[in-house]
């Protein structure tokens, strides 16, 4: 099943082809500013779509990430390795919070990681009341 995320305004799509089985928010410096939630997969399962002129990267530090945004509503799209593997193999994140139907990954388990300090996983839950709407759910009778 294939994972659809897109910007708000539409003009760039990220498509993932392998199953999510976990997703991770980082409390780092910058992951904590974008408010992130990363699936990760290898680059060549991960399908990037964008018109014209409409991402931009930023990079920070050691410059071994780049961030991708939307140039026009600035939502953060994913992010790669500077050092691009040519078979494709290497890792690279797309922010689930722009996920198109996000019924489809509530139970995939939410790891809470320590960018911030230690790297180490503090905690792993599925929380799928943050992917529900309340007004989808039924009134009580």
């Amino acid at each position: 099943m294939p994972y659809t995320t897109s910007c708000h305004c539409g003009a760039v799509s990220v498509e993932m082809q392998r199953r999510i089985k976990k997703l991770t928010r980082c409390n780092c410096s910058i992951c904590r500013r974008y408010g992130a939630l990363w699936a990760y997969q290898q680059r060549k399962a991960i399908t990037v779509t964008a018109d014209k002129g409409a991402l931009t990267s930023y990079s920070w530090g050691k410059k071994s990430i780049e961030y991708y945004r939307c140039t026009n509503c600035g939502c953060i799209t994913h992010y790669e390795r500077t050092d691009r593997r040519p078979d494709g193999s290497d890792m690279s994140a797309v922010n689930m919070c722009n996920i198109i139907g996000p019924e489809s990954i509530a139970a995939v388990p939410i790891r809470l990681l320590d960018g911030a300090g230690s790297w180490k996983v503090l905690r792993e839950a599925a929380e799928p009341d943050l992917f529900a709407s309340p007004a989808e759910e039924e009134p009580d009778d």
